[in-house]
């Protein structure tokens, strides 16, 4: 019998049986970040297939959860030609990204975000966009999308490759009674509520924060409400032990970090910001930071160049909280501020900051 003659040279290596096996491949990927990973999508066909498999994505994210890794920042609408711009959080610098010349279309607006998606409007059309593939997708109309109308977007990718956008209208001459729509980006369909949901007064329905599978709305005053994605029922929500109302205090943000809801609210006569939580049962919000600006004024005076101008008409610090977030590299809860010409980051549990010009 002849034994087979193998020539060493066409024999595969060590590595290529491991990149042509997709079990070994993928655990090996799998412990890899998401910036070691972005390369080897352009080695071949198949690892991108199975590197953007909705499997793979979903473990790697339990792994390596996804950070707030920058902003879009929009001027106010006083400006007379807005430009967003896009600061990267990693980076503290701002960044030129291929998607910003288009998101400075005329007429172009963004809606909402989540999560890394956005919510944008331009013309009589509404887009899903991913800023991270520069991929626009369109958004199928609903019957809700008339007048007087909100759109929220959610997303989690810790749980699911999918989103969601949720319409919510107000009906007729009842101040309290809306209608809600929900579209899934899994079955490209809306589906519409049959009757009109109750929310509290006063509750616009704007700006909604997406948290553990929820839809938040906070008013400046007296009203909050969250939507259950699963469920679909509106229940109120805790009011923050602060509100616009009393006269000392201002409102300043409301958002999420590491699934948590987050409150801030100002009291300008002391020059500090008050950073609330809620708790995880919903019961209540709980201080959890005390933030002193008489050291940004210091290093920054120009946010105070309004303050006290006029003995009897008092002048808010120009200061706006742009986010809050948790840093990855020591899990730090950090504050972004605005502040003129300059953009501030501010260590929450270290009480020190650093700034990124404009």
């Amino acid at each position: 019998m002849e034994e087979p003659i193998t020539d060493p040279e066409f024999e595969p290596t060590s590595a290529e049986k491991v990149a042509g096996n997709e079990d070994l491949a993928t655990e090996i990927f799998i412990h890899l970040s998401a910036t070691s990973i972005a390369p080897c999508l352009r080695v071949s066909k198949w690892w991108l297939s199975f590197i953007s498999n909705h499997t793979f994505i979903s473990r790697h994210n339990l792994l390596y959860p996804p950070s707030l890794s920058g902003l879009f920042l929009i001027p106010g609408q006083t400006a007379q030609h807005p430009e967003v711009h896009f600061l990267s959080l990693n980076h503290s610098k701002f960044h030129s990204l291929p998607f910003v010349a288009f998101f400075n279309s005329k007429g172009f607006q963004i809606l909402h975000s989540c999560n890394g998606l956005l919510l944008c409007r331009l013309g009589l059309s509404h887009y899903v966009c991913n800023p991270s593939t520069c991929q626009l997708r369109v958004l199928p109309s609903c019957s809700y999308m008339d007048k007087d109308y909100t759109l929220h977007l959610a997303f989690d990718p810790l749980t699911s490759p999918n989103y969601k956008i949720v319409c919510v209208k107000k009906v007729g001459s009842q101040p309290s009674h809306y209608l809600i729509a929900i579209f899934s980006s899994k079955t490209r369909l809306w589906s519409l509520s049959q009757e009109p949901v109750y929310a509290p007064n006063e509750l616009e329905f704007k700006d909604g924060v997406f948290c553990n599978g929820a839809l938040h709305w906070l008013t400046s005053k007296s009203s909050g409400a969250y939507l259950d994605l699963k469920t679909e029922i509106i229940r109120e929500m805790p009011l923050p032990p602060r509100r616009e109302e009393e006269s000392e205090y201002k409102f300043k943000y409301f958002g999420k970090s590491q699934g948590y809801l987050l409150y801030v609210i100002s009291r300008p006569l002391f020059n500090h910001y008050e950073l609330y939580q809620m708790k995880e049962d919903y019961s209540g919000w709980d201080l959890k930071f005390r933030v002193s600006l008489n050291v940004l004024i210091a290093k920054f005076p120009v946010m105070a160049r309004n303050f006290g101008r006029h003995p009897y008409l008092f002048s808010e610090l120009e200061c706006d909280v742009l986010c809050i977030y948790h840093a990855r590299a020591d899990g730090d809860m950090e504050i972004v501020l605005s502040v003129p010409g300059e953009v501030i980051f501010f260590n929450l549990e270290k009480n020190f900051f650093f700034s990124s010009s404009r």
